[in-house]
């Protein structure tokens, strides 16, 4: 059936007819339940419209979250670079090195490569001198620089490479690692000559000059810093007996050696400690003067805030030196640590050598 005008009239002037039939309450009715009606779609829009939201709300936090994670994790593609005002030092002449600051919290390390005829001295934040072991990290924490002292002795060029790394503490972000070199000048060496090492005549006739004692200490109680255990030597080869000079001087120099875990009398030198075992550090004091030093001590700050008061020790001729390895237990707190050692001696005269400050990482 198509619709013509002619049909189009007739339906208009039936619904007229029908409109004028229905009476007032059958109008009201209607127009109750189209309002009804009405209500009831738009109840369902909003809910509808609600549902909507909360499946958009969650899905635009996460990519905002993506976003700002975006922005805190992206560092410059995590580049690092190392500066110093000279790349040529003259041997025993101290330079500073600063490298670029990463966003991501971690801790940088300094490493330097074993060298023949070279020896690598840093300068702590309280001015000790403090030597470095070649190709082990040094920890420096989030420190960004670094004073350092090189000594050359056999070439009158040396060129030392080292490393900086950054480890994020975020163990899903990559360690970050820059590279580079310092050339050491001796000018004492004549160009195109290397010293060589005469055991002869070095090793040998220092160790012939000088007499090692080897000392075993355990600290027990940390909470007890007046315990004295008593050391005992382990050896003492005596090859010549040094003469000391009634008028001259006292000068002990205390030298790091290592940190490890001491078993019975054994000690493991290793990177870190472990917090179940017993740890230890060893460490040399020297004579260096030309007077015997009768009467000296010595005081160890150990990881943890343990403190270590020696008694007197035995007593130290000129060129004479004592091996202290000192074992301690209680450790409770974990992560970078540092430790240090001073030596106290009467009458001495060079009270600059007398400490020295380390860092290590106790593990779990």
């Amino acid at each position: 059936m198509y619709i013509t005008e002619q049909n189009l009239v007739h339906f208009t002037t039936l619904y007229l007819y029908f409109m004028n039939q229905v009476t007032h309450e059958q109008k009201d009715s209607v127009t109750k339940t189209l309002a009804i009606i009405g209500f009831i779609v738009a109840v369902l829009f909003i809910v509808w419209l609600v549902i909507q939201i909360v499946h958009f709300i969650p899905s635009a936090f996460n990519s905002l979250a993506s976003i700002a994670d975006g922005v805190y994790n992206y560092n410059e593609e995590q580049t690092m670079s190392v500066s110093t005002k000279n790349s040529v030092v003259n041997t025993g002449e101290s330079f500073a090195l600063s490298w670029t600051e990463l966003k991501q919290p971690g801790t940088y390390t300094f490493m330097y490569e074993c060298t023949p005829g070279t020896s690598v001295q840093v300068r702590t934040a309280q001015g000790n001198i403090i030597d470095l072991d070649c190709d082990t990290p040094f920890i420096l924490g989030d420190k960004t620089s670094l004073e350092i002292i090189v000594d050359s002795e056999k070439q009158r060029f040396t060129d030392i490479p080292y490393t900086v790394t950054h480890t994020p503490k975020n163990p899903n972000l990559d360690v970050t690692q820059t590279h580079s070199q310092v050339t050491i000048v001796n000018a004492s060496i004549p160009t195109g000559t290397t010293v060589a090492e005469d055991d002869e005549t070095s090793e040998e006739e220092a160790v012939k000059e000088t007499i090692e004692k080897e000392e075993t200490a355990a600290v027990e109680t940390p909470s007890s810093p007046a315990v004295t255990p008593k050391p005992k030597v382990v050896q003492t080869p005596i090859y010549e007996i040094p003469t000391s000079d009634p008028n001259g001087d006292i000068d002990l120099a205390v030298t790091y050696l290592g940190v490890g875990t001491l078993e019975g009398k054994v000690f493991s030198k290793s990177g870190t400690i472990d917090a179940d075992k017993q740890g230890a550090i060893r460490f040399e004091v020297k004579n260096i003067g030309t007077k015997t030093a009768d009467d000296w001590g010595y005081e160890a700050q150990l990881p943890s805030g343990i403190t270590y008061v020696s008694g007197k020790q035995e007593a130290l001729k000129p060129n004479e030196k004592a091996i202290i390895t000192l074992g301690f237990k209680g450790l409770t707190e974990t992560g970078i640590e540092r430790f240090g050692v001073t030596v106290d001696a009467e009458d001495d005269v060079n009270t600059k050598n007398n400490s020295f400050t380390w860092a290590v990482e106790v593990v779990e």
